[in-house]
């Protein structure tokens, strides 16, 4: 702390070697004045200054500035000592004490003060300028960003090692070279203009946080630049330093995200058009032409999943999909993503159709494709389990990442919209249903409820109990069409969970659970079909029903099986041609006992499980039902 004081303390002593030679001195007051006047403001200024030093200065600084003022003062006893024992020598008589004249050390301590600070300030400054630019050099040798100087004339005067990797320069080789090594052609002489307008007018142009440019490498390649400038002055040089960075992957992040919000965008309206779709077919052409237009692609198919294959059911704009075939579930990117539930993006077809045997027909793409019309870039996008929607580009890649997030939405509308026509169609067919059952309440059950009510009428009027007969059949008719209609109200189209049921076991218990009177059974099968039993025993037991309704005494039904399902005939007199069309409406009979339902039943049953079923002429002439697609 105390050579904090230094100064001071040095003022300290001047003053009190000023005071010292007034007291002694015996001049008069005039002359002691003038010896020591000069002094005496020295050793004040020393004292206030140094107080002053001792606040505001390092210390390091306080002590130089110190020898600074104790080499004047040494200097100027020095210079007294000299012109009075050297050249005043002989003037002084002998004995006489020598005046010790302060005014000259007060003259050359304030030499020491005025140098001294100069020197040590200078000093100073030199030093903040050698750590200044250490710290720059150190920050810019191992910043991961190019640094650059420039002077006034654009020349470049400093680059960091950073450069090098950027530009492909190396940072020796640009020294010199004019800023404009680093842009293209056509933006040399804008830089060169907009450097000349500042210098001239100190206006900016343009603004030097974050001015984004388009620099050149050595190898001539162009790339986006984002460049941040700061100007400053070093002794008379006027420099201007950049920080630049390579902004080539911000900015093709940003066009990704753009174009990813106008296909966000764009998928409103698709999606707007597809739920105003009002059938299946009509969903599945939007939605083909729908995903060229959101994906730019070539072309897209949808195909539908129709029992264990993945059916051509659309196409985008004018193909079409009649010479396109149908592929098994597990076949092809379209069974992949299908059975996954997942959306695949295939960046090149050519790489997997190197790698296989035959051709790729994803999603029930043209056999034997020509080279030319090939389809390089595939989006396969599941749609539950309705189907696969594929979209092909002839680009490979043409599809990114974030394609996968719009197809993803994209099916979720178009499974919407595939749920919705379903849903209608299955209010309608409620609707039809009712309709059907009302028109039956109405008509099929007021007939044995007439003839029941006229022949109760006529046992109140005749007493005769002969009636009762026809009066239970009416009413064991109307049973049995009450159970029918209660069947197809309560179970409808409804199936249970499936499994593998042998069609000889099914056969011989539905046999047992009717009146078969005089009939016989004969099964010709062993396969096994995948079913929910109990629903594929009402459809033996109603058909083996029929068949004894209609086929007489002693008719024989035969089951066996067919390719893709089975048969169930009898010896009966068979079914016209011209009414096979019309046996599985509800309450169509030719039986008058029969209720008209029994048929109808067998079809809903089948349809629910997938399967079809039509009529046909059996082998002894009799009537033959067809089931296939187990």
């Amino acid at each position: 702390m105390a050579s904090q004081w230094s100064v001071a303390t040095l003022g300290f002593v001047l003053l009190s070697l000023t005071l010292g030679r007034a007291i002694t001195d015996t001049d008069t007051p005039l002359v002691d004045f003038i010896e020591v006047s000069l002094p005496f403001a020295v050793g004040l200024g020393l004292i206030g200054g140094g107080i002053w030093l001792a606040r505001t200065h390092p210390v390091g600084r306080i002590i130089q500035l110190a020898m600074w003022i104790l080499g004047g003062a040494l200097v100027g006893v020095a210079v007294t000592l000299w012109v009075l024992f050297i050249i005043s020598l002989e003037q002084v008589p002998a004995g006489e004490p020598i005046v010790l004249v302060l005014n000259d050390v007060g003259i050359f301590m304030t030499a020491g003060i005025l140098l001294g600070y100069y020197a040590t300030g200078l000093e100073a400054r030199e030093q903040q300028l050698e750590l200044s630019e250490q710290r720059f050099r150190a920050l810019t040798e191992n910043s991961s960003f190019a640094v650059i100087t420039i002077d006034e004339s654009s020349t470049i005067r400093y680059a960091n090692d950073a450069v090098e990797e950027l530009f492909g320069y190396s940072p020796a080789s640009l020294i010199g070279e004019p800023l404009t090594t680093l842009l293209p052609d056509r933006l040399q002489e804008p830089q060169r203009d907009a450097m000349t307008q500042y210098l001239s007018t100190d206006e900016r142009s343009l603004d030097w946080a974050g001015l984004e440019l388009v620099a050149q490498r050595a190898n001539g390649e162009e790339f986006p630049v984002e460049v941040s400038f700061g100007e400053y002055a070093v002794a008379d040089d006027h420099l201007f330093t950049g920080v630049i960075q390579d902004v080539a992957d911000r900015k093709a992040a940003e066009t990704r995200l753009q174009q990813h919000t106008t296909k966000v965008t764009q998928l409103h309206k698709i999606a707007t058009d597809i739920t105003a779709a009002d059938s299946r077919a009509a969903i599945h052409r939007r939605a083909a032409d729908g995903a060229v237009e959101l994906f730019g692609a070539d072309v897209a198919r949808v195909a539908v999943v129709e029992g264990d294959q993945l059916v051509p059911a659309a196409s985008s704009g004018s193909n079409g999909v009649d010479a396109s075939d149908p592929v098994p579930l597990s076949f092809g990117y379209a069974g992949q993503s299908y059975q996954t539930d997942t959306v695949l993006r295939v960046d090149d077809l050519a790489d997997t159709r190197s790698a296989a045997t035959s051709t790729i027909r994803d999603g029930g793409a043209e056999s034997d494709p020509q080279p030319g019309e090939d389809p390089r870039a595939l989006l396969s996008i599941p749609l539950e389990g309705y189907g696969v929607l594929q979209v092909f580009a002839s680009e490979p890649g043409a599809f990114v990442e974030r394609d996968e997030d719009v197809a993803e939405m994209l099916a979720t509308h178009v499974v919407t919209a595939l749920e919705r026509v379903s849903a209608e169609a299955t209010i309608r067919r409620e609707r039809d249903r009712l309709e059907e059952f009302a028109s039956l309440l109405s008509h099929d059950l007021r007939n044995p409820l007439n003839v029941a009510q006229g022949r109760l009428e006529l046992i109140q009027m005749t007493g005769e109990i002969d009636h009762v007969d026809a009066i239970d059949r009416a009413l064991n008719r109307m049973e049995r069409l009450i159970e029918d209609m209660l069947t197809l109200a309560r179970e409808g189209d409804a199936v249970g969970e499936t499994e593998p049921v042998k069609l000889r076991a099914v056969a011989n218990q539905a046999w047992t659970n009717v009146t078969t009177k005089s009939a016989s059974l004969e099964v010709e099968s062993s396969v096994q079909i995948d079913a929910d039993r109990s629903r594929l025993i009402q459809v033996f037991e109603n058909l083996y029903r029929n068949a004894i309704e209609h086929g007489g005494d002693g008719v024989t039904v035969r089951v066996g099986s067919i390719d893709g399902g089975f048969f169930i005939e009898d010896t009966g007199p068979g079914i016209p041609e011209d009414e096979r069309d019309d046996v599985f409406e509800s309450g169509y009979t030719t039986n008058p006992d029969g209720t008209g339902f029994g048929l109808a039943i067998v079809k809903r049953i089948v349809e629910a499980h997938g399967w079809k079923i039509k009529v046909t002429e059996g082998t002894d002439g009799g009537a033959r039902f067809e089931v296939s697609g187990t």
